[in-house]
C-alpha cells in the first residue's frame, strides 16, 4: 500500500507491477479530500492510479446533489495543469503533456483559455465560473467541474472519465452523460479514517481486489 506519487511509491510500483504483486494507491478523496484532516475522505485505488466502475455501487452511501449540465456557446477553456510527478511511478510525463497541450487545444477551439497550475491559491470557483469546458490530465479538477454541471475533456486516467469526453476534437461538443452511477461508484472508493479503522473500507477494498481478479480471470 502506497500513499501519494513521490519516494517510495516510484519505488514499490514498478517492482509490483514487474513481478504481478497485488497494490494500493491512497490519496486525497475525489470529493471532501481530507487533506490531512480527520473528518475528510482518502481515495484508494487497486493496482490503479484510476477508479474502478463499479455498475451496482450504493447510490446512497455519499449521495450529492450535482447541478444540471452548463448549457450556451459562450465561455472559456479551463486548462488545470496536473502536478509534475503524477503518475511518474508508472512511467507518465506530466511536464511533457503540459508543454503540447495548449497548442493542441488551439487545434480545435479559439475560445480564451485561462491556465490553473498545481497548487494554485485561487479558489476554483472562479476559475470554474463562466467556463464553457475544463481541460486536464488526472486532476480531481474535473470531478469538481462535472460536479457544477461543466463538461471536461480528461485522459482516461482521471476519475472522472467515465463521464467526460477523452478526445480534444470533442471541445466544442463535450459529452454530457447521466452521472448519478459514476458518483456511487467514485464515492464507493473513498473513506474517512474512522471507516479504516472500523473495518468498513477493508471490506469495501476486499470487494475491489475480488472484482477485479473476477475481470482478470474472465478476460483469460
Amino acid at each position: 500500500m502506497v500513499w501519494g506519487q513521490r519516494w517510495l511509491s516510484e519505488k514499490i510500483v514498478p517492482k509490483a507491477l514487474q513481478c504481478g504483486s497485488d497494490w494500493w494507491h491512497v490519496d486525497n478523496g475525489f470529493c471532501w479530500p481530507a487533506n490531512g484532516r480527520s473528518d475528510g475522505y482518502y481515495a484508494i485505488t487497486f493496482r490503479s492510479l484510476s477508479p474502478q466502475p463499479i455498475a451496482d455501487a450504493d447510490p446512497k452511501r455519499l449521495p450529492h446533489c450535482m447541478a444540471d449540465w452548463r448549457q450556451g456557446c459562450s465561455g472559456h477553456v479551463l486548462l488545470a495543469l496536473p502536478g509534475q510527478y503524477y503518475g511518474r511511478m508508472l512511467g507518465l510525463n506530466m511536464a511533457a503533456w503540459c508543454a503540447s497541450i495548449e497548442d493542441q487545444i488551439r487545434q480545435h477551439t479559439d475560445r480564451p483559455i485561462r491556465i490553473r497550475e498545481k497548487g494554485c491559491p485561487r479558489p476554483l470557483a472562479d476559475d470554474l465560473a463562466g467556463a464553457f469546458v475544463v481541460v486536464t490530465h488526472s486532476s480531481k479538477v474535473a470531478v469538481d467541474a462535472v460536479v457544477a454541471g461543466i463538461p471536461a475533456i480528461v485522459e482516461p486516467t482521471n476519475p472522472a472519465a467515465p463521464v467526460c469526453s477523452t478526445d480534444l476534437a470533442e471541445i466544442e461538443t463535450p459529452k454530457m452523460p447521466e452521472r448519478d452511477t459514476w458518483w456511487a461508484s467514485l464515492m464507493a472508493q473513498q473513506f474517512t479514517l474512522d471507516e479504516m479503522r472500523s473495518g468498513f473500507a477493508f471490506r469495501a477494498m476486499q470487494g475491489m481486489k475480488d472484482r477485479f481478479d473476477g475481470l482478470r480471470s474472465a478476460a483469460l
